[in-house]
């Protein structure tokens, strides 16, 4: 409650200290009798008439009690949320996706399975003043497989020293390779907010020789959607925040606006339990042949976050879209159920 917030006590020993609880000690004074070693109750009185004045002054003590203390309470279980690291501190995160896509055009049905696991290393160079921590990301393996579709089944594996068989598989070894192991630098703040990703010309280099499957927005808008961003200030259990992320896609911008809820402190591991919603919708490029419309789309997820360690121990999130896209006539409608879940080693 609002007023509950007016008095903001940090702990009892500083409400004992304070006026109000002398207030509410002094506001009648216990009177003890001569020659009596016992106190007068504070409901005793000498006639009738101060019996409702007494009552009143004691619930009246009553009620500035339970305000102080109720003052107490929400401050306590206020808690700081946030990313802490230590300089050459090395983090490594496991992103997997999975997604089923059912497809239907041409009075035609089409199902297609695809996983992909991305393992991202994360080199704590140094911490700034302000908290900010400097860092080197690395995306040391991809992996992905696929089932069904139009392009039939293939697996790829950039750690795998064979050259990939697949056309599919080939066409991924050649632009994935542009990137496996290439540090880029990344800036972070305690809250999670990526504050720059700067990709280093070789890197560009060979970005640009992708045919655009991979670019550098492509690339930093991967870096930005790897950390959990978290409240600049204190939240009680049950508050929410929340975070918007633009995603770049071939026909379209998708936009996400998750809703992000505290949980509480769980009492056996002492992560944070941050409930996700996210809201989506697309915009279809301007000028682009395929024309895209999400019809609905629901979803959920929830994030684990070590508050002593300062990361996140593990977040899951579930997505299902109803798509609609035009193209030349032609509409495709597809229905993408995918999750997606990140992990810390």
């Amino acid at each position: 409650m609002p007023e509950t917030r007016k008095l903001p006590f940090q702990s009892s020993a500083e409400f004992a200290g304070s006026d109000i609880f002398k207030e509410c000690l002094t506001d009648h004074p216990v009177a003890i009798p001569a020659g009596n070693s016992q106190p007068i109750s504070l409901l005793t009185a000498s006639s009738p008439l101060e019996t409702p004045l007494m009552l009143s002054g004691t619930l009246r003590r009553l009620l500035l009690l339970g305000l102080a203390l109720a003052s107490i309470t929400p401050a306590i279980a206020q808690e700081k949320l946030a990313w802490k690291f230590n300089s050459n501190e090395s983090l490594k995160y496991v992103v997997e996706q999975s997604t089923k896509m059912q497809m239907s055009f041409g009075g035609q049905k089409q199902s297609m399975q695809l996983k992909q696991t991305l393992d991202m290393d994360w080199k704590i160079n140094e911490i700034a003043s302000n908290g900010d921590a400097k860092m080197v990301q690395t995306i040391g393996r991809v992996q992905v497989e696929s089932d069904g579709g139009l392009v039939g089944g293939f697996k790829y594996d950039s750690s795998d020293s064979a050259a990939p068989t697949s056309p599919v598989a080939k066409s991924m070894a050649d632009v994935f390779s542009r990137i496996i192991n290439k540090p880029f630098a990344v800036t972070m703040q305690p809250t999670g907010k990526i504050g720059a990703v700067e990709v280093p010309e070789e890197l560009l280099s060979a970005l640009a020789g992708s045919g655009g499957a991979m670019s550098e927005d492509t690339l930093k808008q991967l870096m930005t959607q790897s950390a959990v961003t978290l409240p600049t200030e204190g939240i009680r259990k049950g508050e929410s925040w929340e975070n918007v992320q633009n995603v770049d896609m071939p026909v379209g911008v998708m936009t996400i606006n998750s809703k992000l809820t505290f949980n509480g402190i769980d009492a056996a591991t002492g992560f944070a339990e941050i409930q996700m919603q996210p809201t989506i919708t697309i915009k279809s490029k301007e000028g682009s042949p395929q024309q895209i419309t999400l019809k609905s789309a629901k979803g959920g997820g929830k994030v684990l976050f070590d508050q002593k360690a300062g990361r996140v121990a593990q977040s899951d999130v579930d997505l299902t879209m109803e798509l609609t896209i035009k193209q030349l006539g032609q509409q495709i409608d597809q229905i993408v159920e995918q999750k997606t879940v990140m992990k810390l080693q």
